[in-house]
């Protein structure tokens, strides 16, 4: 039994020390995505279908701005997403410039109670849009997995994206509408950054965590020498 327990002591501090280190190593990945978004925002906008050809390195946060189609006969959902405590859903359609360049867009946000509408809503839509670029993340360990039958959608994966709309689309970024093209309950997105950032207070209590295996491992050991 002390065996197991000094071993078990030590497996803890050990852990909880590299949680620490993490989310110390997440809060300075977070901090420099704010910075960025922050630089890139107040810029003006480029032409997305020069950026195709002009900006091979294009940023993330990067303004674009294009003539284009947003077909939603060819669309995708993001559901369980939540706005001010209210449950919604995430639409996102293609959108061809006037190139026929193809992209992913994420048109916006509306309440759950209008998911029969846009279900439904095949129109195509001709506009002037305006939006920025941003990188699919790899999924994370506890998000769902996508569900194609159903048409939900937990993470951006172009790949499977552009083989479920049956269409190639551009497979490095994908677009967050910023334009008031369509419908009024259709929330499009800002640049003004929502970004989480509770790394710093989730590094502390890893680290008292450890302080706190520590303490108890010390006099665990103090009594046995008595």
């Amino acid at each position: 039994f002390p065996l197991k327990f000094s071993l078990f002591s030590l497996f803890c501090i050990a852990l909880t020390i590299f949680l620490g280190i993490w989310q110390l190593q997440r809060l300075e990945w977070k901090e420099q995505i704010i910075v960025e978004f922050n630089e890139l925002k107040d810029q003006k906008p480029l032409s997305l279908s020069m950026g195709k050809m002009k900006y091979p390195n294009i940023d993330e946060f990067t303004k674009v701005i294009t003539l284009g189609t947003v077909d939603r006969s060819k669309k995708i959902f993001f559901p369980a997403k939540t706005m001010n405590g209210i449950s919604g859903v995430r639409i996102a359609s293609l959108l061809s410039d006037n190139h026929g360049n193809n992209y992913l867009i994420d048109e916006g946000w509306f309440d759950q109670s209008r998911y029969d509408y846009f279900k439904d809503n095949n129109e195509i839509i001709n506009a002037e849009i305006l939006g920025y670029i941003r990188y699919p993340t790899k999924k994370k360990m506890f998000t769902p997995e996508n569900s194609i039958s159903s048409n939900e959608w937990y993470y951006y994966d172009l790949e499977q994206i552009q083989t479920f709309l049956n269409v190639k689309i551009n497979q490095k970024f994908f677009i967050k509408n910023m334009s008031n093209y369509a419908e009024n309950f259709l929330i499009r997105s800002s640049q003004n950054h929502n970004f989480s950032n509770n790394h710093l207070q989730y590094a502390i209590t890893w680290f008292l965590m450890s302080f706190s295996f520590l303490i108890i491992f010390i006099i665990y050991l103090f009594r046995k020498k008595k």
